[in-house]
C-alpha cells in the first residue's frame, strides 16, 4: 500500500513504483470511481479482456475481395469443406 498527499488543487501523485508496476505513462487515460468508500483508479489494461469477437472484429474489412470467396479458399486449402451461403 502507498501513501499519497493531495495538493491544493486535488492532485496526488502516483508512486513511482505503483507506476512501474502497472506500467502507466504520461498521457494514459485512467478510470477513476468511488466504490464503497474508497477511490478505486484502473488502469487502460485493467479493461475486462475482450472475447475473439471483438478482437478481432474489423480485421478482414481492408479486403479486395468478397468475404465468402476468402473463407472459401481457407477451407479449401486446409481441406474441410464449408457451406457458405
Amino acid at each position: 500500500m502507498y501513501t499519497v498527499k493531495m495538493s491544493s488543487r486535488g492532485q496526488v501523485v502516483i508512486p513511482a513504483e505503483a507506476r512501474n508496476n502497472l506500467n502507466i505513462k504520461e498521457g494514459d487515460i485512467l478510470s477513476c470511481y468511488v466504490e464503497e468508500g474508497k477511490i478505486i483508479i484502473k488502469t487502460k489494461s485493467a479493461k475486462i479482456k475482450k472475447g475473439i469477437v471483438d478482437e478481432t472484429f474489423g480485421l478482414l474489412s481492408d479486403l479486395d475481395y468478397d468475404i465468402k470467396d476468402y473463407v472459401k479458399q481457407l477451407h479449401k486449402d486446409s481441406g474441410r469443406r464449408l457451406d457458405v451461403q
